[in-house]
């Protein structure tokens, strides 16, 4: 009747613990896979943003050299002849006044090139290249002609732009040419990979790739246009912009790529160009991964430590209720028989032991002398010293009985465990006691399980001791009674210093109002927690350790009863990875300014901060001059140092704290000024320039100065609803240009150029 009755909560508590580990396993899935989803969205928008960011460059560069290309076919269309040499200069002034260009180039109708800002071009024939064929063919519809990328005479991987040449009657006349130049482009691209797995590149829209920038290098030239690629994909959805997980080639790595077409209406491209960004899957959520399987592990051995725990419980109370239904048993047996007692004549030494006392040694009846000795010498050694002791202290008066435990040597020389326990009855006049009876139980069986029950209990503390989160357990009077090696590492605080709860918090949160909000969260929790199902969620604190570092610790546990196990997750490192992160995605690497990025956003702000106060905004767009014949004649390495010298005097030009100068591409910067009028950013721009060349950075190159030199274009607006950022970047490049067109050297305002 009792095990029947036992064992109906022993089941509702077995389906209580399954229930509740279960809901804990749900609810972190659920919120990992929240967690991913939200990875991925965010991964998503970023690349999105990046891809429109190559995207908004590479745009302004097409309408760039189209206007050069365009004024170039209307000035040659109205001459009945062409002077060589004044095109030659002509196309060497427009070549370097452009970034992004490698060479201009006029072609004849019979395909012959009669001038080319690259002198070694003149005289050859390109009537067989297809964009010379593809321009010819475009003189009726006005298209841009953009060649599939190819390798060219001087032996480099660009695309061509090509506008047909019409002469006075509307016949083809020629073509004018513009090669991209792919290392240009490069920094374009670098600039906006924010992780080492990320990958930035532009492709023809036919499909074939003009230039990848990654960590691992991927050729040029490989053809996009397969089945189950991004590129694929990106053509099917008939978008202007998207983004896609697949691959970029037959057998490549899973990958998240945005992708933007890059076809502005007014160039009236033939062929458009992609715009892509993407990153590794698999790398986008390694952080991730980590922390899920480090949460599933602790899942699981949560569960174990529980259920083993709950066994070890339920078997222990089974076994106890055993254990006296058995002694009770034997009990009422040796009050009916007198069987398993044994009486001492401590006087004589003589001992009588009962027919079940011999038995339970294996012996017959009588076969063991009846003396003290005789039995001290079955003792095992490592219990006849506490036996001993035990049955003296009863005989000095200091125990009420005698009471001990011990091995005992049966005839075939195995132990068996009795339990002895006896008494005086009888004194001397001393007081000095005379004779002792006392019964003795075989618990061989019930103490070999406690031994295994305490080796299991020591297993379990020991699992729980090495787990790889910090744990500890806290009783009703808020006392810490278990802490396992992780959370005493982690913190620091020894059990002397930190007895219950409340010296804890003391040291962890030592901010009385941050440690006030931690104390109301947490019951809120726990009582949350109470009533749903035991679970406390994790949620990220605060806490201080005894070296005095600042932690990071996901805090979340399980109650149980009056009792609560709280679960300590170190997210430090994590959260300074993220931060590096960030601060990465926000900084040049070369030069340590703000990055292309950083200024978009920061750009938005501003705009918006203006427009709601009124005032105006200013922005500066800078240039190193000639800096292409810098890195031909000094090599690149020497360019990025002088990028670097160049980045230093801008920051330090700038006073204002709220002042902004970001590195927007190769060897052009942009500087934001809130609340500066055009005036006032006019003098900065001139100011900066006499910075610049202040440095004394040796320019041989230059048709300029002697020295480094920069360009700048000044452009300001007080912001409204008719107007946008856009519109004023623009017209700063605007005036660049012009200042350029005015011998470099100087700033343009719009209104004049001065030097």
């Amino acid at each position: 009747m009792h095990q029947s009755s036992s064992a109906r909560p022993m089941r509702r508590a077995w389906f209580a613990l399954a229930l509740g580990w279960l809901a804990l396993g749900v609810l972190l899935a659920v919120g990992l896979y929240l967690e991913r989803e939200e990875i991925e969205a965010r991964e998503r928008q970023r690349l999105a943003h990046q891809a429109r960011t190559i995207e908004i460059n590479l745009g302004r560069q097409l309408d760039a050299v189209n206007h050069v290309l365009t004024t170039l076919a209307r000035d040659l269309q109205g001459l009945p002849e062409v002077n060589p040499v004044w095109l030659h200069e002509r196309l060497t002034a427009f070549n370097d006044a452009m970034t992004g260009v490698r060479t201009l180039v006029w072609i004849d109708a019979e395909g012959t090139v009669r001038a080319a800002s690259r002198p070694e071009l003149v005289g050859r024939n390109f009537a067989e290249r297809a964009y010379f064929q593809a321009a010819r063919a475009a003189l009726a519809t006005g298209n841009l002609v953009v060649s599939p990328p190819f390798r060219t005479d001087l032996g480099v991987w660009a695309i061509t732009l090509a506008r047909p040449v019409p002469d006075a009657t509307g016949a083809f006349a020629g073509v004018v040419t513009a090669t991209l130049d792919p290392e240009e482009f490069a920094d374009l691209l670098d600039s906006v990979r924010y992780a080492p797995d990320m990958l930035a590149g532009l492709v023809h829209g036919d499909g074939l790739r003009f230039l990848v920038r990654a960590e691992q290098p991927e050729p040029a030239g490989a053809d996009l246009a397969q089945p189950g690629t991004v590129f694929m994909q990106h053509r099917a959805s008939g978008q202007a912009a998207g983004v896609y997980r697949g691959v970029t080639q037959p057998g490549g790595v899973q990958r998240l790529v945005a992708l933007h077409t890059i076809q502005p209406p007014d160039l009236r491209m033939d062929k458009a160009l992609v715009a892509a960004a993407g990153r590794d899957w698999q790398a986008i959520f390694a952080g991730w991964r980590s922390v899920a399987l480090g949460l599933g592990a602790a899942w699981v051995l949560l569960g174990l430590a529980a259920a083993a725990a709950l066994h070890l419980l339920q078997r222990w109370r089974v076994e106890a209720w055993q254990h006296a239904q058995a002694l009770a048993a034997q009990e009422a047996a040796l009050q009916a028989t007198n069987q398993g007692v044994w009486d001492w004549d401590v006087a004589s030494g003589h001992v009588y032991f009962s027919p079940v006392w011999h038995a339970m040694l294996g012996y017959a009846n009588d076969a063991l002398e009846g003396r003290l000795d005789a039995w001290m010498s079955r003792l095992h050694a490592e219990d006849a010293v506490g036996a001993r002791a035990a049955l003296q202290r009863h005989l000095d008066g200091a125990a009420p009985f005698y009471d001990s435990t011990h091995r005992v040597r049966c005839k075939d020389g195995s132990y068996r465990w009795l339990h002895d326990r006896g008494r005086a009855i009888a004194h001397d006049a001393q007081g000095r006691p005379v004779r002792v009876i006392g019964t003795s139980s075989d618990v061989t069986e019930a103490t070999q399980q406690a031994l295994k029950l305490r080796e299991t209990e020591r297993v379990l503390r020991h699992l729980m001791n090495d787990m790889p989160i910090g744990l500890c357990m806290v009783d009703e009077a808020h006392r810490i009674y278990f802490r396992n090696r992780r959370f005493l590492e982690d913190f620091g605080h020894t059990e002397a210093e930190t007895p219950t709860l409340h010296e804890w918090t003391l040291r962890a949160y030592p901010e009385d109002d941050y440690r006030r909000v931690v104390g109301r969260t947490w019951k809120q929790a726990m009582a949350l927690a109470a009533h749903g199902g035991g679970e406390i969620p994790a949620r990220d604190y605060r806490i201080v350790a005894h070296d005095g570092t600042l932690r990071t610790m996901a805090i979340g546990g399980l109650v149980f009863g009056q009792h609560f196990l709280a679960t300590f997750v170190d997210r430090t490192e994590q959260q300074a990875q993220s931060e590096a992160l960030r601060k990465l995605a926000y900084i040049d690497g070369l030069t340590g300014l703000a990055n292309r990025r950083h200024f978009d956003t920061t750009l938005q702000a501003e705009w918006r901060r203006c427009r709601r106060s009124g005032k105006p905004l200013a922005l500066v767009m800078l240039d190193i001059d000639h800096f292409k014949r810098y890195n031909d004649r000094y090599g690149h390495p020497q360019g990025d140092e002088t990028l670097k010298a160049v980045a230093t005097a801008l920051r330090t030009g700038l006073a204002r704290p709220h002042d902004l100068v970001a590195r927007y591409g190769g060897e052009e910067f942009v500087c934001l000024l809130p609340e500066c009028n055009l005036a006032g950013a006019y003098h900065k721009a001139q100011a900066l320039c006499r910075a610049v060349q202040a440095l004394g950075l040796e320019h041989k190159a230059s048709s300029v100065a002697d020295v480094v030199t920069i360009s700048a274009g000044v452009a300001c607006q007080v912001p409204d609803g008719e107007s946008t950022p856009e519109a004023l970047l623009a017209q700063a490049d605007a005036h660049l240009y012009r200042a350029k067109q005015a011998g470099r050297n100087r700033a343009d305002d719009g209104t004049d150029v001065l030097s």
